[in-house]
């Protein structure tokens, strides 16, 4: 298996040194009651530690800057086109940086960890999978908080349809989130105690704001390991099952592309799952796989139109999967359900949907409404 420098090669190495776990066993998609135990402890220790790491930056930053002024002089720099002087703390500027780069680091080494421990605890990936590649490159990509963008090699594109503003603006605005959030929190603070707040009480009522986002992604990473290895046997057994209720129809072969397109871009992100899902049913089917696939927009109508029962009945079990799959059902998406089923191409209630995602993402091993 080839690896893309050190850290990827640290983490295959830590992931694959498994020690003898007596209490997993070997069905990724079944949580014994010791591996949810062990799973609730590991998220609440990755999660207390990127917390803290988020309190202390913001303490370790701003403190001796008030303690001890001198180490951190203002200069001023002649700006020709502004033409004026401006204020630059240069010093403040580079410690500020080395800070950051270190909370990054130990915020990835936590979130390495974090994924080895799941895996050891799920006894996971199992070396006889055939695609315990594929697997692999997954669970690494999640300690690194690395999209996989492989559903793009088989021409499946979440954001098919979008331009590339929007789709840049979309970015944007996931990574803006905790920087907004603590400018937010900083100005209300500011405003709740008026002119007697001092300077360094609104600097540090960034503390809690950057220990919320820190704990928030440690538990992402948690949940996106859980549910990416879970996922594989639970995708194998629904695709035999999907190809055992379809073979014979060729309406549905014909669609099926594009069903999977649509799964993709209704959650609008790249998802290891998804692709997983998508690279095992056409497998199945014996589907080429396309790089330079198309969404054809015209495919929802068909399916509102012209689709028979048959063919509406296994699009709405590989819908119903895909959201599954990443372990929550958005306030977009329980509205999208809504208009689905007023279409008739969805046969799930929002209720059955939201129970077969509990039943993935909480290990119980079949999903009993498929």
């Amino acid at each position: 298996m080839e690896l893309n420098g050190p850290i990827e090669k640290y983490i295959y190495k830590k992931i694959v040194n498994k020690p003898n776990n007596a209490s997993a066993d070997n069905r990724e998609h079944v949580l014994t009651p010791e591996e949810a135990a062990a799973l609730k402890k590991i998220q609440f220790w990755a999660m207390f530690k990127a917390a803290l790491a988020g309190a202390l930056g913001v303490i370790i930053l701003y403190v001796p800057k008030y303690i001890w002024e001198d180490l951190f002089p203002t200069s001023n720099v002649w700006i020709p086109f502004y033409n004026d002087y401006i204020k630059v703390e240069a010093m403040f500027l580079l410690y500020s940086l080395v800070l950051v780069v270190l909370e990054i680091a130990y915020l990835t080494y936590n979130n390495i960890h974090t994924v080895k421990k799941i895996a050891h605890a799920c006894n996971y990936p199992q070396l006889e999978d055939p695609f315990y590649e594929v697997n692999m490159r997954s669970i690494i990509a999640v300690g690194l908080e690395k999209k996989v963008k492989a559903q793009s090699q088989i021409g499946i594109n979440p954001f098919s349809g979008l331009s590339k503003w929007q789709v840049l603006m979309f970015t944007i605005l996931n990574l803006a989130k905790a920087a907004m959030t603590n400018f937010l929190f900083k100005l209300i603070f500011k405003r709740a105690l008026g002119r007697y707040a001092l300077r360094i009480l609104v600097d540090l009522a960034g503390i809690p704001v950057y220990a919320f986002w820190n704990a928030y992604a440690a538990r992402f990473v948690v949940k996106e390991s859980r549910v990416r290895i879970m996922a594989n046997p639970i995708i194998k057994e629904f695709a035999l099952t999907l190809k055992e209720e379809q073979k014979d129809n060729p309406e549905f072969i014909s669609e099926l592309y594009y069903m999977l397109d649509f799964v993709a871009i209704t959650k609008r992100k790249f998802h290891a799952n998804h692709y997983m899902l998508a690279l095992v049913i056409l497998d199945e089917f014996g589907i080429e796989h396309d790089p330079k696939h198309q969404y054809d927009k015209g495919f929802y109508e068909r399916m509102q139109t012209k689709a028979s029962p048959l063919t509406i009945a296994g699009f709405s079990k590989i819908n119903l999967m895909g959201m599954a799959l990443d372990g929550t059902i958005s306030k977009k998406e329980q509205f999208k359900i809504k208009s689905w089923r007023e279409d008739g191409i969805y046969n799930y209630t929002l209720e059955e949907t939201k129970k077969t995602t509990h039943e993935f993402f909480s290990g119980a091993g079949e999903l009993s409404i498929l």
